[in-house]
């Protein structure tokens, strides 16, 4: 089960990104190039903590030890994508339309609710809306998704659009806290967990 992530400890710099996972082909004879795309994109986070306090160097560094390098994960949240809006009740999985969309259901009925760019998460996994989706007058809104879902979704899993999170992983084992008087600094990568 990933660990959340404490609410007051807070990078000063952070960096999403993701890496998709595409093939290219190129002839030998004509050097025209082919691309695949196979499913298994994921995430990326960058944390820089510029300033660290005492206690929050001690609040990062326990959490890291409670990771224990690439063996635990952790819920990062995507602080620049959280919403005060009220989209529906019941917001959750109906089901899905293809590897790239994703039917939402329990929605306000005959609504813009949700915007180029906003993100979701379902299960751990995050995904960034690539185009604005307004739902039907019963209530479901088929989405467009910056990559492919990766797990079988069930009907009914409720959907986080307000805090959107990604469940992630260190990316390698080591970490290291630069220690100066009174403050310390830390730069820490992680991956989409799966």
């Amino acid at each position: 089960m990933a660990l959340e992530w404490p609410e007051s400890l807070e990078p000063t710099e952070t960096a999403w990104g993701m890496t998709y996972n595409n093939r290219a082909f190129t002839s030998t004879l004509s050097n025209a190039q082919q691309i695949v795309g196979y499913p298994g994109s994921y995430w990326t986070c960058s944390q820089t903590f510029g300033v660290l306090f005492a206690e929050d160097e001690r609040q990062l560094t326990a959490l890291l030890g409670r990771l224990q390098g690439m063996f635990g994960t952790v819920n990062i949240p995507a602080l620049t994508r959280i919403r005060e809006d009220d989209v529906g009740q019941a917001v959750v999985v109906s089901g899905i339309a293809q590897a790239t969309a994703m039917i939402i259901g329990g929605v306000s009925p005959s609504a813009k609710v949700f915007s180029l760019g906003d993100y979701i998460t379902v299960k751990g996994e995050m995904f960034e809306v690539v185009q604005d989706a307004v739902s039907s007058a019963q209530g479901q809104v088929t989405v467009s998704l910056n990559k492919r879902i990766r797990r079988t979704l069930a009907a009914g899993i409720a959907i986080e659009y307000r805090n959107p999170y990604s469940e992630m992983r260190r990316v390698d084992d080591v970490h290291q806290v630069a220690i100066q008087p009174v403050v310390s600094n830390c730069t820490l990568q992680f991956r989409e967990a799966f």
